[in-house]
């Protein structure tokens, strides 16, 4: 041969998902500028019996983490002996398309995988064999004929875990014009791809890539190139900074056509490498060189694919591709037996090494997570996808040699319940949207792609559930582009961000607009909203601190701070302008609010930052039905909420209860008669209304008013 709600987390599921994410932690400091580049090798029955001891030794021992073994070679019909490729020695042995199923495949493939190598099968296509070849029967080979030889001989192995099959180019020149050979080589990948929804890659070498024509691209995006710079000392090669084509720019043919100088993934170097694992280094081997480390390695293994057009359950094994029963190989009459045991791949759902897409380019399908832990290494969403339970992990950190992100939603995404997404860096693209209604998320970055009419947005259909990924900072940032800023849709509603607490002062950064709705900061940790936000309602602090770094409140929103609970206004000038201000359910006076130290008017250490607020109105505590008194109205309205929801919650606490009725109490102004009531009490007589509310509120038996 020449040459890819609130805040909970449960115990149970933190210590499943704990190993992976020290893995995200381990490598998310920062990308890496240069990844050392993997090596590898190409194997077939020339070099034997390879023992499980050797393949182990070819990881462990030589640094060889992957390697491409030949499967087949030749269509679907007759035979062939390798040992008389002249075929006339006896003459007419080699006929028909001359089939060759390499006896050392299976073999090969189970024990390299199992050493820990990535592996994947390639196929010799012999384009050489046409109408006029003797013995052929008159009959040319085809590409879609030798594609299903290949599919009978490797098919089983054309799923995740392991690298993409490969067509080998290297045959045919001068029976083929160079359309026929392009023809052919699309031939065959259209077949692979029919059958199994991948493309392969190709492997050949310059004088065969400056013959197919461009249209070859699309069918091989993924090249394997040969060119041996120094059969005579392959060590001294400079695999980890040279590339293939230096010295022979055409070497590429049509795949640099098309932007990238340097389009090779995979580059054989030598047909006369040694090794001293094999044959104690007496025998030659096929070196190669990978344009990149284990990310960029594990880039070119097969996919994890949703293979139907209809809707269903991420945990059923029959919607992926890796679940599919692989099917054993078809060997051909007359050809040599198999060597060793028939190990056929495990089933299973998608995992830790695998690319989910999740893509059914002739349907509208939604793809449902309910339970379970699902470890994936990166995650491409072009249907819908609604995680309404379990744990979605997608560990990849991105890598200089990989990509620069982790998962790409191009369709809706939701997460609800008691859901979870652990993510690195998520793409949200233009026209899309991440529903989030009560969900847990845990990231690093992301990316809310801008657009001129519809940019990427987060909608927050309900509350939020931040946890920290590393010790950094969070951010939902606007991608890269131009057009209208990506942005978070509060839904017109009140939503809760419970943000967790980690080492950075600040755990979660929103660089885009919050729009739409109020704001509620919970949980221990800091959020802080940079960008040009324009939501509509009110803001509470219970808990940790909300940061402001321009003056965004709306000018009529109400700011409530709990104890605990702070504003960081970091920013400077004119005051920013709103409506009422309370902490722990006290409004506070009309004037200038800042912290203390500040010069403001009115300080208190509930504030930080230089920034001000300037308050134009304040609430009466007790007055519940907001008509600026405290009267029996307001009563009225404390009775029918109590027990039944935040209706009459003076403290802010969360429900209606007797200590908001002592609020009421303490502020009641008698400016309204009771409507329950003939008269107004007479301030004397409120203890005996307070007995005989208890009464009242006993009478329903919801419990006790311990709290009065």
């Amino acid at each position: 041969m020449f040459q890819l709600i609130r805040l909970r987390i449960y115990n149970f599921i933190d210590t499943a998902c704990l190993a992976i994410v020290l893995v995200q932690l381990s490598l998310s400091s920062s990308l890496v500028s240069a990844q050392q580049r993997s090596l590898g090798l190409d194997i077939s029955a020339w070099q034997g019996n390879i023992s499980s001891t050797t393949w182990s030794n070819f990881l462990n021992v030589e640094n060889r983490e992957f390697v491409f073994l030949r499967s087949s070679r030749g269509g679907t019909t007759g035979f062939y002996n390798q040992s008389n490729p002249s075929n006339t020695n006896p003459p007419g042995q080699n006929t028909l398309s001359q089939r060759y199923d390499d006896p050392y495949f299976v073999q090969n493939i189970t024990r390299a995988t199992n050493a820990g190598l990535l592996a994947g099968a390639y196929h010799f296509g012999r384009l050489d064999i046409v109408a006029s070849t003797p013995y052929a029967g008159g009959i040319a080979n085809t590409g879609t004929d030798e594609a299903n030889h290949f599919l009978q001989m490797a098919g089983a192995w054309m799923r995740p875990g392991y690298l993409l099959p490969v067509f080998d180019l290297e045959s045919g020149e001068t029976q083929r014009s160079d359309a026929e050979l392009t023809q052919f080589s699309i031939d065959f990948s259209d077949r692979i791809y029919d059958v199994m929804g991948i493309r392969p890659a190709i492997y050949t070498n310059g004088n065969y890539a400056s013959q197919v024509q461009s249209s070859i691209v699309n069918a091989y995006p993924d090249l394997w190139i040969a060119r041996w710079p120094n059969q005579g000392s392959p060590n001294s090669i400079p695999v980890q900074t040279a590339n293939p084509n230096d010295s022979l720019s055409w070497l590429y043919g049509p795949w640099d056509n098309f932007g990238d100088p340097q389009p090779w993934k995979f580059w054989q170097y030598a047909s006369t490498g040694r090794l001293n694992s094999f044959n104690n280094g007496g025998s030659n081997l096929d070196f190669n060189v990978a344009q990149g480390g284990t990310e960029f390695l594990k880039d070119q293994l097969v996919p994890a694919l949703w293979t139907n057009d209809s809707d269903g359950q991420w945990t059923t094994l029959a919607n992926w591709n890796s679940g599919q029963t692989p099917v054993a190989p078809e060997q051909g009459p007359g050809q040599v037996s198999r060597v060793g045991p028939l190990t056929l791949p495990a089933v299973r759902l998608p995992g830790v090494d695998d690319t989910v897409v999740l893509d059914r380019p002739g349907a509208n399908i939604n793809v449902t997570l309910s339970a379970g832990i699902q470890n994936i290494r990166k995650l491409y969403v072009r249907e819908q996808l609604s995680v309404t339970g379990g744990v979605l992990n997608v560990i990849y950190v991105p890598t200089s040699d990989s990509t620069p992100i982790s998962a790409q939603f191009s369709a809706p995404v939701s997460l609800t319940g008691s859901a979870r997404l652990r993510v690195h860096t998520l793409q949200v693209d233009a026209f899309q949207s991440l529903t989030i209604d009560g969900a847990t998320l845990t990231f690093d970055t992301i990316n809310l792609m801008p657009h001129s009419s519809e940019s990427a947005k987060i909608l927050m259909a309900g509350d939020l559930n931040f946890t920290l990924l590393g010790s950094g900072t969070a951010t939902i940032a606007n991608g890269t582009g131009t057009g209208n800023s990506g942005h978070v849709d509060l839904g017109g509603a009140n939503r809760v961000f419970n943000i967790a607490d980690g080492a950075a002062s600040i755990d979660l950064a929103i660089d885009v607009p919050v729009i739409n709705g109020s704001l509620t900061k919970s949980g221990p940790g800091t959020l802080a909203l940079y960008g040009n936000n324009s939501f509509t309602g009110d803001a509470v602090v219970e808990d940790g601190v909300l940061s402001l770094s321009q003056a965004m409140l709306p000018d009529d929103s109400d700011v409530s701070l709990a104890t605990g609970g702070i504003l960081d206004l970091d920013f400077s000038g004119t005051p920013d302008v709103i409506g009422k201000f309370s902490i722990d359910g006290s409004s506070l006076a009309v004037g200038i609010w800042g912290a203390v130290g500040s010069g403001a008017q009115f300080t208190t250490p509930s504030i930080t930052g230089a920034g001000m607020l300037q308050v134009t109105s304040t609430n009466i505590p007790g007055d519940f039905d907001g008509d600026n008194d405290v009267d029996g109205d307001d009563l009225t309205t404390w009775q029918t909420a109590y027990g039944n929801g935040a209706g009459a919650d003076a403290d802010q606490d969360g429900d209606s209860d007797g200590q908001d009725f002592l609020v009421w109490q303490r502020n009641y102004t008698g400016s309204n008669p009771l409507t329950t009531a003939t008269a107004v009490p007479e301030p004397g007589s409120i203890t005996l209304l307070l007995v005989a509310l208890i009464t009242v509120v006993m009478a329903r038996g919801t419990g006790t008013l311990a709290c009065i």
